[in-house]
């Protein structure tokens, strides 16, 4: 019996140890896990992303699945996705469509898929609505099977905050703004390999030209003000971390001190995430170190112990590693994960 989670009557979300599993009620014990940051507000017709980095899993029995978006406010360069089958080659789809069928020619049986945002454009508005960079899927349909119970979670959350350089900004090649999305890969990123090497879910909050004390492309707000939620009106409401990395500073270059404004986002991290270790980077460009340094031994003469500074100083090379200076490639991204992954297992003792 074909088992689709398009327009049901009512869903379920079901917090799940730093996911959310959206389940229709109607047709079926099917299930798919959000990883990242959702806008579940709409479900289950409407489940909106503005980051990419967000995924989410599902496992289904049959032969096909198709994927049910609203592209209703996507304009070009449209939204990518990163899709995996069974542990299989990645396969990149671009959004041009309603509807998107997997796993054509497999066999019939029991599949696994995994579903990565590749990359919006951060130019488009991404913030206040009416949403253009962003990602509404409105459904997953199983059509010659049924949804089964989504896999296994991982057992430690990831989160990582920061700017363009970890949303994945020109991590493929340089290129021109009507193929930013193209040219972007959130999934090549220090965040997203990171959480990999470390066998953690990923939740990836980096919006580009952000900064501690200015806001970033697409109309979103500094980083302290934007953190708490997934876009304007929308509050983020999620599982606690078990690691958090901050990554900002780099678009700060106006300010001679960002000291106060880094704290406080150091706070509203531990708010959100009280158990987690947080790692807080000195940006690749090597800027505002002395500020990320007196904010980190600020939280630590208010009691937290558990927050690191994180030298990455020779990390990678600007003209090796680097798309244009500035934002890594995917093999700096590589050579960072690699370094930020033996930093936290080094300190964790993992």
């Amino acid at each position: 019996m074909k088992c689709i989670l398009v327009l049901a009557a009512c869903a379920i979300l079901l917090g799940v140890g730093g996911c959310s599993q959206w389940q229709a009620t109607a047709g079926g014990r099917g299930t798919i896990r959000l990883l990242g940051r959702w806008d579940v507000s709409g479900a289950p017709t409407r489940l909106v992303t503005v980051n990419p980095g967000s995924s989410f899993e599902f496992r289904y029995e049959g032969t096909t699945a198709v994927l049910h978006f609203d592209r209703s406010g996507n304009k070009p360069p449209l939204p990518q996705l990163w899709v995996q089958v069974d542990g299989g080659e990645w396969a990149r789809v671009v959004v041009d469509r309603d509807q998107v069928v997997l796993g054509e020619g497999a066999e019939a049986g029991r599949h696994q898929v995994w579903v990565i945002v590749k990359a919006l454009d951060e130019h488009q508005a991404r913030w206040k609505p009416p949403l253009v960079a962003a990602l509404s899927l409105a459904g997953v349909e199983a059509p010659e099977g049924r949804l089964l119970s989504p896999p296994r979670r991982r057992k430690l959350l990831f989160e990582a905050i920061g700017d363009s350089i970890t949303e994945g900004v020109l991590a493929v090649r340089a290129g021109k703004l009507d193929e930013w999305t193209e040219i972007a890969d959130a999934r090549a990123t220090w965040a997203f390999q990171t959480a990999l090497a470390l066998g953690a879910e990923p939740r990836i909050i980096g919006f580009g030209a952000q900064g501690v004390t200015n806001g970033g492309n697409g109309g979103v707000p500094p980083a302290p003000l934007a953190y708490p939620f997934v876009y304007d009106g929308v509050p983020a409401h999620e599982v606690p971390a078990d690691i958090v990395a901050i990554n900002h500073g780099c678009n700060d270059g106006g300010v001679p001190n960002i000291e106060n404004g880094y704290r406080n986002l150091i706070r509203l991290a531990r708010q959100r995430n009280p158990d987690a270790a947080i790692f807080c980077l000195v940006p690749f460009a090597q800027v505002h170190e002395r500020s990320i340094r007196f904010a980190v031994e600020g939280v630590h003469n208010e009691g937290d112990a558990r927050v690191y500074l994180v030298e990455t100083k020779g990390w990678i090379d600007p003209k090796a590693d680097t798309t244009d200076g500035v934002h890594p490639n995917a093999q700096g991204h590589e050579k960072a994960a690699k370094q930020l992954t033996k930093a936290i297992r080094r300190t964790l003792r993992r």
